[in-house]
């Protein structure tokens, strides 16, 4: 198992990959709607290749080609956001998220920062539990309107390297 860095050749597969994951686990949660919205607003090809020509980093975890799961970060001016972390169904609960948290940790000190903040659906309650487990602390919470008429109801997290 690796962790290797998306580039252009890799972005269909990232974008196949975590629209199928993100829909999986948010259709119940917001509704299949609000989730096809949202995989196609987010996690489009176009939106990754734009993410990425904005200073987004997209890595993926992968063993034997396949796609086990995904993260994408962002450097910002005293921190570093996390904006998307997600592991396929079958490999949750193998410390592919951890491997990732950890990656992650790396990359925000190599960046000379020691913060890194995320949002998180209010009514997510597993990854808001792994957050907390992980040392995250709720700074704030926010609505955003995502257009046509969906809300991202959210904390906002935050962790302090030591």
């Amino acid at each position: 198992m690796e962790i290797i860095k998306v580039d252009e050749s890799r972005i269909a597969a990232t974008s196949r990959f975590a629209q199928r994951v993100f829909r999986e686990y948010y259709n119940d949660l917001i509704g299949p709607d609000q989730s096809l919205y949202m995989a196609e607003l987010f996690l489009s090809e176009k939106a990754i290749k734009d993410l990425i020509d904005e200073g987004a980093i997209f890595k993926l975890v992968v063993e034997d080609e396949k796609i086990l799961g995904f993260y994408e970060c962002k450097k910002e001016e005293k921190r570093v956001f996390l904006s998307k972390l997600y592991v396929d169904k079958p490999y949750r609960g193998n410390r592919i998220g951890k491997m990732m948290f950890e990656d992650l940790l790396e990359y925000t000190r190599s960046c000379g920062l020691n913060k890194i903040y995320l949002t998180v659906n209010k009514y997510n309650t597993p990854s808001y539990n792994i957050y907390l487990h992980l040392g995250f602390k709720v700074i704030d919470a926010v609505e955003n309107d995502i257009g046509h008429g969906y809300i991202m109801d959210d904390y906002i997290m935050e962790y302090t390297i030591s």
